[in-house]
């Protein structure tokens, strides 16, 4: 069998917080440590720019609110 870290990477995985669900987010799943199998690959060139671009704002804002 192959390891559970590289099955992972290859379905992909959903990670939910109790912190954000509190905060009234739903769904509470945390975009920063959650993966998709099919990633940007089913993404186009523009959509792929916007979510790398807001990705890494709302790591930088959770960061300042933390």
């Amino acid at each position: 069998y192959p390891p559970d870290d590289v099955i992972l990477a290859q379905n992909g995985q959903i990670f939910l917080e109790t912190e954000l669900f509190n905060e009234g987010q739903r769904p509470a799943i945390s975009v920063g440590l959650s993966v998709s199998r099919v990633g940007s690959s089913a993404q186009i060139k523009a959509m792929k720019q916007i979510a790398g671009t807001m990705k890494l704002e709302l790591a930088q804002f959770r960061e300042v609110q933390a």
